[in-house]
């Protein structure tokens, strides 16, 4: 539903990231702690955070005046997705999902950029993370390659 609504509409309906978040805790901590759960929702969150201060002081010192990024550069429903996801993924499992969709993103819309005869400067990051999100979802609970609340295969892949 992310994806269609960002796809057509460049906006997504508020009501979707709570859903999204209850449903992810719902189903992400059957076999964790509040205490297992909650350090790397915290540490997840505090990287979001540091991310959208950062772009906000980059793009700050760039144009020499403050700039509100959540209003031309990144949408604000692109923010409560990656919000709402922090709930869910183990924290190397949210920077490898976040570097990992914003690089596919970002190939994906040249792509289509590149053949579409429609231009179009607003990426709609939320939708295509929110597909990607699927695909790892679907990698985790019924294809079993891998966990997104624990970084175990993470770590061993790295190892190798």
């Amino acid at each position: 539903m992310l994806f269609i609504q960002d796809l057509l509409a460049r906006s997504v309906y508020w009501f979707l990231f709570p859903l999204l978040i209850a449903g992810l805790i719902g189903v992400g901590g059957e076999h964790l702690s509040v205490a297992e759960r909650c350090e790397p929702t915290l540490i997840n969150l505090m990287f979001l955070a540091l991310q959208l201060v950062v772009l906000s002081l980059y793009f700050s010192l760039k144009h020499k005046k403050w700039v509100n990024i959540t209003r031309e550069l990144i949408g604000i429903g692109d923010v409560l997705f990656l919000f709402s996801i922090a709930f869910y993924c183990s924290t190397l499992n949210y920077l490898f999902f976040y570097i990992i969709s914003l690089i596919t993103v970002l190939l994906c819309w040249l792509i289509f950029q590149g053949i579409s005869a429609n231009k179009n400067r607003q990426i709609p990051l939320a939708g295509l993370q929110s597909l990607i999100f699927a695909v790892f979802l679907a990698g985790d609970w019924w294809l079993g390659l891998f966990n997104l609340t624990d970084d175990a295969w993470l770590l061993l892949l790295i190892a190798k």
